[in-house]
């Protein structure tokens, strides 16, 4: 792919972007491997010929290319959450090791509510924010909404309800021995480790895939 050039042009959605060849080459495995392929030694050495990149919105792939272009010189981005969560999504598809474990540190900074956490784990295989959202909502005074519970899907939101229910009954035990007074439920001992455990090894092996 045009290997005097040290700029490659790509075309995303009906934009135009131009970025070092090298932070693609060094920070992703794949753009290493698809850049040396026969069928695309032409494609990106000019806007005429850019290298095009279906699928993805352009939006997203201005913030990656700012991250890659930070990482390059030491120098913090200093993104919002939207723009890290579009870092995230390409970091992810692409294997941009270091770009997606800046997303995932710096979206850790972010407000983020339990349910928001749990559907970017999913998407993006971040397995330690499931753990996090699923610990957060079995252990929280109120329960699941309805809302909620379509959000996650019915059948995380009924083992939700059962490690609190678990949680519960272990708070309430010995509860009518005489002398002792009115104690407020407490799901603070849910374990969702156990009721989980299936998802959670699958969501590790997942997410050692970027290590």
């Amino acid at each position: 792919m045009c290997d005097h050039v040290e700029e490659i042009t790509f075309k995303v959605e009906d934009r135009i972007f131009k970025a070092p060849r090298h932070l693609f080459e060094r920070n992703s495995e794949i753009f290493a491997t698809v850049f040396t392929l026969p069928e695309v030694d032409k494609e990106g050495c000019s806007a005429e010929n850019p290298f095009v990149l279906e699928g993805v919105q352009s939006a997203d792939f201005e913030q990656l290319v700012q991250v890659l272009r930070s990482i390059d010189t030491a120098k913090s981005p200093g993104l919002p959450k939207e723009s890290w969560i579009s870092v995230l999504k390409l970091s992810t598809l692409w294997y941009f090791i270091d770009a997606r474990n800046l997303a995932i540190q710096e979206l850790g900074k972010q407000t983020m509510d339990s349910v928001e956490r749990i559907l970017l784990a999913r998407r993006y295989d971040v397995s330690v924010w499931l753990r996090r959202g699923y610990a957060e909502l079995a252990r929280r005074p109120r329960g699941l909404s309805v809302e909620e519970a379509e959000a996650i899907g019915l059948m995380t939101a009924l083992k939700l309800y059962q490690s609190r229910e678990a949680a519960l009954r272990s708070h309430y035990a010995g509860y009518e021995s005489p002398g002792l007074g009115y104690m407020a439920p407490s799901f603070h001992r849910a374990d969702v480790d156990v009721m989980f455990k299936e998802e959670f090894r699958l969501a590790d092996l997942a997410s050692a895939t970027y290590v």
